[in-house]
């Protein structure tokens, strides 16, 4: 039976002073030698494992690859203490052969330019290949290995072990140790929403509500998890941190819409038909722009940031569904209660309406005074003046970090403070800077008979030997340089032939070279070309390690491949894969960036068709997304798969600031530019605290759904603040994302578009302005906007019946109210009659949705 076969490299590395100098007594140096054959003779034959109850050892994971430290050990053995010149380098004879142990020895220390007088430094490669239904037999293996370094008999050397599988369960235990965090952030978070729920009438307070929301969040996640769980996606560590996005972003669309439930009175179905038409437009216009900055990231060539952006965006689509469909079903229960007079905490007791909290009142009216005064200040030049110098220097700022930042990948970010890796990785790609092998797999050779394609064979390996950093032809590990000399020796006839290929790869002097090749005998034995249809060889390149240092070295080497397509040439190192994802995250960032932007402009045509605000949300989001990137490049972030993560989500969260100043502007219903971003940010701003004070019936109620931007920015931070209890990259990363993104979108969304809205829009009348009669050129959107306010005024300035309870509703659910009822007047009789006239025709959709969520 066929099994697909993983293969993992894997690497043990030995630091000790390997000495071979003549003042160093003879018994050390051949001490050192012995141990380290010891220690890979005792990996051979030694370290086994139980997996699914069959016994694995080092000869059932290493084929066909068990001999590629032959050489080595050879040369351990076989060193002449009196002959110093049987230690050459990179390259040693051994019976009359040349063998490469350049990626054996490292720290050397050469006479006479290639005698090895020390190294400090010994790495045994090893390739591990197991069927994918047991990869974690690898794992385990290699666990086993490292536990077997504590043996007391190889405490003369400090050893340690890296390789994929060991990497990835770092990577992974990052994940799984930060995920419990979550626990700490649903707490946290239902604590603040609990405590912001609270109203000077405690009728009207929410705290189940409150925590029903934050469950939302959680079902959404729950959700997503099964759904890519159905799909068979595997699981990344990264994924961690979409669990504190989802429920910020979840529990941000809770305050929008309780906001917008408390600026509402009345029967329970027109409570919530107001609360969706109030809230849809601003938790979609967040939820579409946020899922479609992730969705622009599943196209990075990083794994990780795929299954991450992937995993939020499907999250972040289902949170929404479940805020409008579940919440709002606990919205209308919370409003029966509401009407039937009962306590908001202990929900079967009657309310004494009769309580209030005057420090919540004084609250908002200091809330109202300052957001009168900063009204009127927006249009004063000096404050025009003040912003734009501002402005330039805060770009001038973000443009140098842009500037200087890079992009810089590292093994050593993916792992926890007190992984082995931190310390250990450093060690090992110090010493793996002198000389590191390239693989150079031929998949189509051709005839090796025919000389001329035996000469291009020859020029592919000489292209290489000479490409950039490269170490030059003494590092080459090549089979077909010795089956030459193998020929020569032999043969009367050195010309080249596939008959003496089994005799050669059997032999004990190149037995080692078999696992280069793959050849069938039988094809052999007829001298055909089908005798080698494959076969790789290694190469050197040194003074490069790091992922943004190959950059050019791995495209020099792809130059090369493609300059010999014919032949299928594929170079292949360790670092590759992060090569790639190194070029690729600069092109992702800013292609998210406009991605971004596109689709804030359509979700605000859709929601706002007015081409100022348009542009000035477009441009606002811009701006605060160039500020991230550019501060947090000075704050000593780079660009990487984690950092390129937060910034998909910080591209997502810049929306919300400036969604809802836009949307509310354009839907202020005063004339006058200045009473138009009061009410904007009486209905959206940034007051001191959650509260919502409900007026007397004869007093003008002003809705205070001011606190979301506050709310939106605090809320995010409680979400991610248990972060800062597992000190990894991960929720560096992430905690000062947020951090500067809350900041950023907070200052454009209360400061920076109120001015610039004021300057653009100028005295010019609102759509919605009383005074205004909208045109026959009108949108639909508009006068649908237009009626929907108007019946806003009318209910909200008097609290006069709407028309879910007019005689002319055909709702099943109306609730018919006479005329005369108590606590109206005659004034408020004529609003009803005239709120009757005006919407006569309206449509009975939000009285169909509010009706179902009723009924749930």
């Amino acid at each position: 039976m066929f099994f697909k076969r993983a293969l993992y490299r894997s690497a043990t590395q030995a630091v000790g002073n390997f000495d071979f100098s003549r003042e160093v007594m003879n018994k050390f140096r051949k001490d050192y030698r012995d141990k380290i054959v010891a220690y890979t003779k005792y990996l051979h034959d030694n370290v086994t494992i139980n997996h699914k109850g069959e016994i694995w050892d080092f000869r059932r994971l290493c084929e066909p690859y068990c001999e590629l430290n032959t050489a080595f050990l050879a040369f351990l053995k076989l060193y002449d203490d009196s002959d110093p010149s049987s230690g050459t380098y990179p390259a040693i004879e051994i019976f009359g052969t040349k063998a490469f142990i350049g990626n054996n020895v490292y720290g050397v220390k050469l006479t006479n330019e290639s005698i090895i007088e020390s190294f400090s430094t010994a790495i045994l490669p090893i390739y591990l290949v197991a069927p994918y239904k047991d990869t974690s037999a690898i794992y385990e293996w290699l666990i086993a290995a490292k536990d077997a370094f504590e043996e007391p008999q190889f405490a003369l050397f400090r050893m340690g072990v890296t390789g994929d599988a060991l990497v990835s369960a770092e990577v992974r235990r990052m994940g799984m140790e930060t995920a419990p965090l979550i626990a700490g952030s649903v707490v946290a978070m239902i604590v603040f929403v609990v405590m912001s729920s609270f109203r000077s009438d405690p009728s009207r307070a929410k705290p189940w509500e409150a925590v029903a929301g934050c469950i939302v969040p959680l079902l959404a996640l729950l959700s997503a998890m099964g759904i890519l769980n159905f799909f068979d996606l595997k699981f990344q560590s990264i994924i961690v941190a979409s669990f504190f996005l989802v429920l910020s972003v979840g529990v941000d669309d809770v305050f929008i819409i309780l906001r917008a439930w408390d600026r509402t009175n009345g029967p329970v179905v027109e409570r919530m038909g107001s609360t969706l038409e109030e809230a849809g437009p601003s938790i979609t216009i967040s939820a579409l722009t946020n899922a479609a900055a992730f969705f622009v990231g599943m196209s990075s060539s990083t794994p990780a940031v795929q299954s991450f952006s992937l995993f939020s965006a499907v999250a972040i689509i289902i949170c929404f569904v479940y805020e409008l469909v579940f919440f709002s079903a606990i919205l209308a229960l919370s409003g029966r209660r509401e009407s039937g007079g009962m306590q908001s905490l202990l929900c079967c007791f009657q309310a004494d309406p009769q309580a209030h909290c005057r420090l919540v009142e004084a609250l908002v009216r200091v809330q109202h005074t300052v957001i009168s005064w900063w009204s009127k200040a927006v249009a004063w030049w000096s404050i025009r003046v003040v912003m734009v110098v501002s402005l330039l220097f805060y770009y001038y700022v973000s443009a140098l970090g842009i500037m200087d930042i890079h992009t810089f990948i590292t093994i050593e970010k993916m792992a926890l403070p007190d992984s082995y890796l931190q310390h250990f990785q450093e060690r090992y790609e110090t010493a793996l800077r002198n000389m590191q092998p390239i693989s150079v797999f031929i998949t189509k050779p051709g005839d090796l008979t025919d000389p001329e394609n035996l000469a291009v064979i020859k020029s592919i390996v000489a292209d290489f030997e000479n490409a950039l950093h490269s170490y030059g032809p003494n590092s080459t590990y090549l089979w077909l340089n010795a089956y030459e000399d193998f020929l020569s020796f032999y043969n009367e006839d050195s010309s080249f032939t596939y008959e003496e290929i089994p005799t050669f790869f059997k032999s004990s002097s190149y037995f080692y070279l078999s696992s280069f090749v793959k050849y069938n005998e039988s094809a052999c034995a007829q001298n055909i070309p089908e005798c080698i249809p494959s076969f790789f060889f290694l190469t050197n390149f040194h003074d490069v390690i790091k992922y943004h240092e190959l950059i050019p070295v791995v495209n020099d080497w792809r130059r090369i491949a493609d300059k010999y397509k014919s032949h299928g040439v594929y170079a292949f190192s360790d670092h590759s894969p992060f090569v790639d994802q190194t070029m690729a995250i600069d092109s992702t960032v800013w292609s998210s960036v406009a991605t971004a932007l596109g689709c804030t402009a359509l979700a605000c045509f859709i929601f706002l068709p007015d081409l100022k605000c348009i542009i000035c949300a477009v441009m606002s989001v811009f701006s605060i997304t160039v500020g991230v990137i550019g501060l947090l490049s000075l704050w000593g972030l780079d660009l990487d798969p984690l950092s390129m993560a937060a910034l998909l989500m910080a591209i997502g969260f810049s929306v919300d600031f400036t969604a809802h100043i836009c949307y509310h502007f354009y839907k202020a219903r005063h004339p006058k530019v200045s009473d138009r971003i009061e009410e904007c940010l009486t209905s959206i701003g940034m007051p001191l605290v959650q509260v919502c004070v409900v007026r007397q019936a004869a007093r003008k109620v002003r809705g205070r759904m001011g606190i979301i931007d506050f709310q939106v920015g605090l809320s995010t931070i409680v979400a991610l603040a248990p972060l800062l209890f597992k000190q990894s990259y991960l929720a560096v990363v992430f905690l000062k994302t947020i951090t500067v993104v809350v900041l950023l979108g907070m200052i454009h969304g209360l400061i920076v578009l109120p001015i610039v809205l004021t300057f653009v829009a100028g005295d010019s009348s609102s759509p919605f302005s009383k005074s205004s009669t909208p045109s026959t050129a009108s949108t639909d959107s508009e006068r649908s906007s237009q009626k929907s306010v108007e019946r806003k005024e009318s209910f909200y300035r008097t609290q006069s019946t709407p028309y879910w309870r007019s005689p002319n509703c055909s709702c099943p659910t109306r609730i018919r109210t006479r005329q005369g009822r108590a606590g109206l007047s005659r004034g408020g009789s004529r609003q009803i009659a005239r709120f009757q006239a005006q919407n006569r025709s309206r449509p009975n959709t939000l009285n169909a949705i509010a009706s179902m969520f009723l009924d749930l």
